[in-house]
C-alpha cells in the first residue's frame, strides 16, 4: 500500500463476475469516503459496464486499471468474464487468472 494525497491506496481486484464486480464497486465507493485512492481493476469488458456507475465526484479517487487475460481455446474471444458465459465455459476463467504473469507493472504510480 502506499499513500496518495494523504490517504491510503488499495487495489481492489474482483473475482470476473458482473456480481463480484457491482458489490466490489459499492465498496470502493464508501472506501473513498474515508480517503482511501482505489485501483479499480478488472477486465476491460467490465470496466466498460461500470463507467457510467462513477460519477464525477470519484474521478480524482478511482483508478480503472484493465487487467488483459490470455485468450484461450476453450472460451469464445473477448469472455474474459462471467457474463454471457454458459456455466460449463466458466472454469476455464481460473487457470488463467492464477497463472497470470508479474505485473511490470500492473499500475502506475501517479
Amino acid at each position: 500500500m502506499e499513500t496518495r494525497n494523504g490517504g491510503l491506496s488499495v487495489l481492489m481486484l474482483p473475482w470476473l463476475a458482473h456480481g463480484h464486480i457491482f458489490a466490489f464497486l459499492e465498496l470502493t465507493k464508501k472506501l473513498t469516503l474515508k480517503n482511501f485512492y482505489i485501483y479499480f481493476c478488472s477486465a476491460p469488458i467490465n470496466l466498460n459496464s461500470i463507467k457510467n456507475k462513477l460519477s464525477d465526484k470519484y474521478h480524482h479517487s478511482i483508478q480503472l486499471v484493465e487487467l488483459h487475460l490470455p485468450s484461450l481455446p476453450e472460451l469464445p474471444p473477448h469472455h474474459d468474464t462471467t457474463n454471457g458465459l454458459r456455466t460449463h465455459l466458466i472454469a476455464p476463467l481460473k487457470p488463467p487468472l492464477k497463472n497470470l504473469p508479474p505485473p511490470s507493472p500492473l499500475f502506475s504510480k501517479p
